[in-house]
Order: structure tokens, then sequence, then C-alpha cells
């Protein structure tokens, strides 16, 4: 091997070293877990700060105040919403951005609203299983009377995403990162439509910041 071959060699190995050192670069390394520290989970507390927040509405938005539920109460809502045992659940949290004066919406009957969910499991394996009858069971009710529901594009950062847009114009985003699943739900009332892939990118973001022990707002 010639002293060039041997150089740019080397320089392969070391950069496959320094990227098993410092990890990814999307965010997802807490959820992922390594051989030093399991999956994160989020608490409670870390649910509710995950989710949007009314400082961070964004414009023709107004935010409303965030509830969190754990324990039996908890999971009877989740099973009511996946048709599932929703096993590992922890805590599950929502809020809701409303259209304000200045948003969207031309009179009383279109004050569009979209809601923000978020279920926190004990691990992947549980978000994973709950995601997958969450998605189902919201296919099966947008498919209702024939209907066909109309794929939507989103890219948020997160491991698993699903996301359509049902006869009604209503839009129902589910995403899974790590032990934690994502529902941004969209009202279909708005005349016009907000940015879906932003309000899906705003939550994916606060997750990944409040993971990391970070105050999303800060």
């Amino acid at each position: 091997m010639s002293k060039a071959a041997r150089g740019i060699a080397a320089g392969v190995v070391l950069m496959a070293v320094l990227t098993g050192c410092g990890g990814s670069d999307d965010g997802l390394d807490a959820f992922r877990g390594d051989d030093d520290k399991p999956p994160v989970t989020l608490t409670p507390d870390m649910v509710r700060t995950a989710l949007p927040s009314k400082a961070s509405a964004p414009q023709g938005f107004t935010g409303d105040d965030i509830e969190v539920e754990v324990g039996d109460e908890a999971v009877e809502a989740c099973s009511d919403s996946t048709e599932s045992n929703c096993g590992g659940l922890l805590s599950m949290g929502s809020t809701d951005f409303d259209t304000d004066a200045d948003g969207r919406g031309d009179s009383s009957d279109y004050d569009g609203e979209v809601v923000f969910g978020l279920l926190a499991f004990q691990s992947p394996d549980d978000a994973r299983a709950t995601y997958k009858a969450l998605v189902t069971e919201e296919r099966r009710k947008a498919g209702q009377d024939g209907k066909n529901a109309k794929m939507v594009k989103v890219d948020a950062g997160a491991e698993e995403t699903e996301a359509f847009e049902d006869a009604d114009g209503e839009t129902m985003i589910m995403m899974r990162i790590g032990s934690v699943v994502a529902v941004v739900n969209g009202d279909g009332t708005f005349v016009q439509k907000p940015n879906y892939n932003d309000l899906a990118k705003l939550q994916i973001d606060r997750l990944k910041k409040t993971a990391l022990g970070m105050n999303p707002d800060a």
C-alpha cells in the first residue's frame, strides 16, 4: 500500500472512531440509549415541559393550558383512543392551539384548533406497540363510509411517522420517538390550513430538548 493510500485508510478509521464517540446528530441519541445509559423515559413533569407552551404558539395561534394524566386515568384514555391495552404507559398529556383574532378564521364558524398529545411509555417497545395500534385505529376511522384518507407529507425528525387528511379535512399526524408517541391533530375547520410539518417539528424539537434536560422555551 502506498503512503497516500495508507493515509486515506487511516483517515477513514479516524472518522469512524470520531463518529462513534460523538454519536449521531439527529437528536435521537437520548431516546436510543447506549451501553452506559438506557433510553430516556419521560416523567410527567417532562411531558408537561415537552408539550408546546403558550409562549411557543406560532403567529396566528394562542396556546391553552397543559393537562397531564397518570395512572389508571391515563391508561383508560389511551385505551379508548387506540383500542389497545396501552401496556407500559406512564403518563399522557395534551394541549391545543386555537386561532386568535389575527388568525386563519374569518368567522365563528372557522375557529380552527390544533391539538397536541404525548404518550410516555416505559420503553420504546411499549411505545411502538401502541403507536401501531393508534395508526391502525385512526386509519380505520378515516376510512369509514368508503371515504379515502389523503397522505400528508411530514418530516419532523421522528423515528416513525404516519400522517393523513380525512375526507372532512381533519389532519392527523402520529409520530414515535423512542418511548414517546406524539400526536398532532388539526380539526379541519381552518380557512387557511396551517403548516402541519412546522407544527409537528415544533413538537419533536421540544421532545429532543426535554430529553437532554433543556428548557425548550429558553
